[in-house]
């Protein structure tokens, strides 16, 4: 994912950026995985679409031998 014109960094990632110290290849390898942890935490997941036929009060949730739950 990349950023777009309208991304802004957290004020925290900035305060560490600025408190840190060392060389400026590191200081931007920081920057880099900051701005994709922000990217990826603000990624809606989609809840998975209901049987719209599916009778009131059932689920599409299915038991199998190990008892585990799946979702068809």
């Amino acid at each position: 994912m990349k950023p777009g014109k309208t991304f802004k960094l957290s004020k925290t990632t900035k305060r560490m950026m600025a408190l840190m110290g060392g060389s400026s290849e590191n200081r931007n390898q920081y920057k880099r995985m900051m701005i994709d942890a922000q990217l990826c935490s603000e990624v809606v997941v989609k809840a998975p679409t209901r049987d719209r036929n599916a009778p009131r009060g059932t689920s599409n949730y299915q038991v199998t031998e190990s008892s585990a739950v799946s979702v068809e």
